[in-house]
């Protein structure tokens, strides 16, 4: 320590003369013993995992040593407008060139998603949701099976999961069948002419029909493929049942009389192609179709041109097919003969059509081929195309005059569309003005 000690002196000149005293500064210093330090070598500080390798923890024996030892003085800062360190124009361009960054980057996101929607690859939003992945292709390299009926046979059965078979480019020659057991499952292939599903399947001698693709399981989708059948009896390329189904961006082939067979509850078909010769679309089903083109050609001079039919019996329960956004063709036309194309028949006591913001081909100006049912339900809101006019259509069908009428037959009033239909599909669940 050190302990300072004043005393007082007289310095005498050559004169005898007393000067002003001085004053003497005497410095006594002790030993100076320094402050101990612990020793770290003593007693380490151990780290010891956890199980789940998450979080650390200190053995019990270890010194814990606090930062600064109380002997010490920290200095305290002085009390200037800004901290030494803090530069305000710093941190400005810093949050600015975040900010323009994150503009930047959702600007090209968004861009890639575009390119990427123009060729049909947007895909990921359901690969997204799927739950167990299994794939297919042809060669097999680098897939888990070459043929999509392995796949959905070897697909765990009653699926609570979302169970999804991602299918290679290329044509595959099969009859595809997802059993009543097979639910949650999606079939998921690259695009439209690129992943086909294909087959001549026909039943000349029976009277079900023969289909490419059967799906009896519930809750099923299928996206993103060409499916086609090319057998010319009693052959359809899908013949749908399961409660719940979904097809989104898929075209439909049919060479029959035939192409899509649909029964049961809550279909719903978005950005589809339908290709057939006549009664494209044929069941007793509550189905909505949306943004959907259907091409018919006539199959013979003595037939005639009809896009749909219903084979109902069940008048109190709103069974039938609703058409919004959708396009109505004919194709192969005789220059010389132009014959009227019908949109809807019945096969049974009931029938029950409504179609919306569609356009009409010229050649589509009939609405029901024959006499309509005793119990029918026909009706139309702003459809467009000369096909559309106002003198086309019979006193049995309801014009629709306001968006709240015909709100009743929207994809979320008709179909509960927002209760069930995976966010991964597009969909359109109200009428707009």
């Amino acid at each position: 320590m050190i302990h300072p000690r004043v005393s007082t002196s007289t310095i005498d000149n050559d004169d005898n003369n007393t000067s002003p005293s001085l004053i003497d500064i005497h410095v006594d210093v002790e030993e100076y013993s320094p402050m101990p330090v612990p020793s770290l070598t003593q007693s380490s500080v151990d780290f010891v995992a956890t199980p789940n390798f998450s979080s650390f923890s200190l053995s019990q024996n270890s010194s814990i040593i606090a930062f600064p030892p109380s002997e010490i003085n920290m200095t305290q800062p002085s009390n200037n407008n800004h901290h030494p360190r803090f530069r305000p124009t710093v941190v400005l361009a810093a949050i600015t060139g975040f900010i323009i960054s994150i503009i930047i980057t959702t600007t090209l996101l968004g861009a890639l998603l575009l390119v990427i929607n123009k060729k049909g690859k947007t895909n990921s939003n359901i690969l997204r949701e799927c739950e167990i992945t299994i794939s297919v292709s042809k060669d097999g390299r680098k897939s888990n099976f070459t043929t999509v009926t392995d796949a959905v046979k070897a697909s765990p059965n009653y699926s609570q999961l979302r169970v999804c078979i991602h299918i290679g480019e290329g044509e595959y020659n099969e009859i595809v069948t997802i059993g009543h057991e097979k639910t949650n499952l999606v079939l998921i292939g690259e695009g439209i002419g690129k992943t086909t599903l294909s087959s001549n399947a026909s039943n000349k001698y029976g009277s079900s029909a023969a289909a490419t693709l059967r799906v009896i399981g519930g809750e099923f989708l299928a996206q993103d493929m060409t499916i086609r059948n090319g057998g010319l009896h009693n052959g359809v390329a899908v013949d749908s049942s399961g409660r719940a189904s979904v097809f989104f961006r898929c075209k439909l082939e049919g060479a029959a009389d035939v192409t899509l067979s649909i029964d049961g509850d809550l279909h719903f078909y978005r950005e589809c192609h339908f290709y057939g010769k006549k009664n494209l679309v044929v069941g007793l089903a509550r189905a909505f179709f949306q943004k959907c083109q259907f091409y018919l050609e006539k199959s013979h001079p003595q037939g005639k041109i009809v896009f749909f039919s219903q084979s109902s019996h069940i008048p109190a329960y709103k069974f039938g097919f609703v058409f919004h956004l959708c396009e109505f063709y004919v194709v192969n036309k005789s220059e010389i003969e132009v014959e009227t194309a019908f949109i809807g028949s019945s096969l049974g006591n009931y029938t029950f059509y409504v179609i919306m913001e569609s356009y009409l081909d010229p050649t589509v100006t009939g609405y029901f081929l024959g006499t309509p049912p005793n119990v029918t339900y026909y009706a139309t809101f702003r459809n467009v195309g000369p096909g559309a006019t106002k003198a086309n259509v019979p006193q049995f069908v309801h014009v629709l005059e306001s968006v709240e009428a015909a709100s009743h037959y929207s994809l979320r009033r008709f179909l509960l569309g927002d209760n069930w239909i995976t966010k991964a599909v597009d969909y359109d669940l109200d009428i707009v003005e």
